[in-house]
């Protein structure tokens, strides 16, 4: 068919899905893999959030994994589905990955996120889980307030329980709403990470997080307008 190739993901997904280079995905709501599914995507693709449906997002649920690797030349981008120029922090969800590490707090310990779609992340009883790989990954303008300006907001990435044998290396996060990176329990280390200004931390730890992170830059010059 002529023209670019476009596909929307939306809705929960428990079978293995790739997403490639040569189309751009839209995710539309609260999108969720799970059911030990594994989220492949290939370098240089890009996947954009749609403002127009409050929180979309992207989540990865403990037992499912993603495989995002991308390169230096190509890297994979996550980031506002406006258009360039009026893109701001808040056009979208972020990336929320819950794996089967420790947490400090006794069960049940529900997700941030609208009451309806969070997920229990507690329980989890071993440190070393594999959620997967995020290499030469960049988390754009994301972020989300659910809760009317309580202090509950989505991240531009965050980790509930992750386990260390997931990988987390060269990723940055620009312009996102709330923090760049935040960490609740488990244990994943974190190498080459980027905090472009953050509308809050850009690196937050909670829970037991008992991850190692080598490399860190946060760099903030001004505070960005958010969406509306």
């Amino acid at each position: 068919v002529a023209g670019p190739k476009v596909a929307t993901l939306t809705g929960n997904y428990t079978t293995d899905r790739t997403l490639y280079a040569d189309t751009l995905y839209t995710l539309q709501g609260y999108v969720k893999f799970g059911g030990g599914s594994t989220l492949t995507i290939q370098p240089g693709t890009t996947i954009v959030g749609d403002p127009a449906t409050p929180g979309s997002s992207l989540w990865i649920l403990r037992g499912s994994s993603i495989d995002a690797q991308g390169t230096a030349d190509a890297p994979i981008v996550f980031t506002s589905g406006n258009p360039v120029g009026s893109r701001a922090p808040g056009d979208w969800g972020g990336i929320l990955i819950i794996g089967n590490g420790v947490i400090n707090r006794t069960p049940p310990v529900l997700t941030e996120g609208p009451q309806g779609f969070t997920e229990d992340y507690s329980g989890g009883t071993d440190n070393a889980d594999n959620s997967g790989t995020l290499r030469y990954v960049r988390i754009e303008f994301a972020g989300y307030d659910v809760s009317g300006g309580s202090g509950q907001e989505l991240n531009s990435l965050s980790l509930y329980a992750v386990g260390s044998g997931t990988t987390l290396e060269y990723v940055q996060s620009l312009a996102g709403l709330d923090d760049s990176f935040e960490w609740w329990g488990g244990a994943v280390d974190g190498r080459y990470l980027v905090s472009y200004e953050s509308g809050d931390d850009h690196f937050d730890w909670t829970e037991g997080y008992r991850g190692r992170n080598q490399f860190l830059i946060g760099f903030q010059s001004s505070r960005i307008d958010p969406a509306s």
